[in-house]
């Protein structure tokens, strides 16, 4: 049984901030992935597809009107009888996101993986932005430098940049912004990179900054994140790097 490699980016651009499309995606993922390459169940039932997959029968009748909605199954035969889950990526190279190490246990390790993979695309932004950037000021040659200037120019117009000739600055990647990208809350947002971190895709660095204080002795203050006896201590958002190539 292989994995399936890819998925479409603009399938996953429409899972932002959506929990139940997510959901929804990842049924279609699992279910694909279990049918193998025929991608198809004759004479399918809410009992057959639980045994194939595990799902509760309760979550599949839920989501199958859902996925039937967008396109993602395909009803056939003579009282559509036969389940076909649709092609989930293009043949534009480009177009997809490589999901090859997305967890295929279970139902659930595959929705993990596809919000973690959310979380990972935004990171995958910033690196973009940031090579554009360095090329455009040190490009090694007269293509590459015509390549960068030109998503920087793409850049500038939907107002990522506000000029061309803007230095990228690295705030981090907070939870707050993680969790309006999947529609979760900040605690979830936190599991979320916990498990791209336990699964290797991504490497987290902490940002913070210490100061010595003599005496500060824990005081408080907005001039500051927490302080213990001698010192103070400002917490950023944690800054990650990819492990994974999307």
């Amino acid at each position: 049984m292989l994995t399936m490699a890819q998925l479409r980016r603009k399938i996953m651009t429409e899972c932002k901030g959506q929990p139940r499309l997510q959901k929804a995606v990842a049924f279609a993922v699992f279910l694909k992935y279990k049918l193998g390459q025929s991608s198809m169940m004759r004479n399918y039932s809410v009992n057959k597809i639980h045994t194939l997959t595990k799902i509760s029968a309760t979550t599949i009748k839920k989501y199958l009107p859902i996925l039937k909605q967008c396109g993602f199954v395909a009803f056939c035969g003579k009282n559509n009888q036969h389940l076909i889950v649709s092609k989930l990526c293009s043949h534009t190279k480009g177009r997809n996101v490589k999901i090859d190490d997305f967890c295929f246990d279970s139902y659930k390790d595959v929705y993990r993986s596809l919000r973690a993979y959310l979380a990972l695309i935004i990171q995958s932004h910033k690196d973009f932005v940031k090579r554009s950037i360095q090329i455009v000021a040190n490009p090694k040659n007269w293509e590459e430098f015509k390549a960068a200037r030109r998503n920087v120019k793409r850049l500038v117009k939907q107002g990522v940049l506000c000029g061309l000739c803007d230095k990228y600055k690295e705030y981090g990647l907070s939870f707050k912004r993680i969790a309006s990208e999947t529609g979760n809350c900040a605690r979830t947002a936190q599991r979320i990179m916990n498990y791209a971190i336990k699964k290797g895709w991504v490497s987290k660095k902490r940002n913070f900054k210490k100061i010595f204080t003599p005496k500060i002795n824990r005081r408080q203050s907005d001039m500051f994140t927490f302080s213990t006896l001698n010192n103070i201590y400002i917490v950023y958002a944690n800054t990650y790097e990819l492990n994974i190539l999307l």
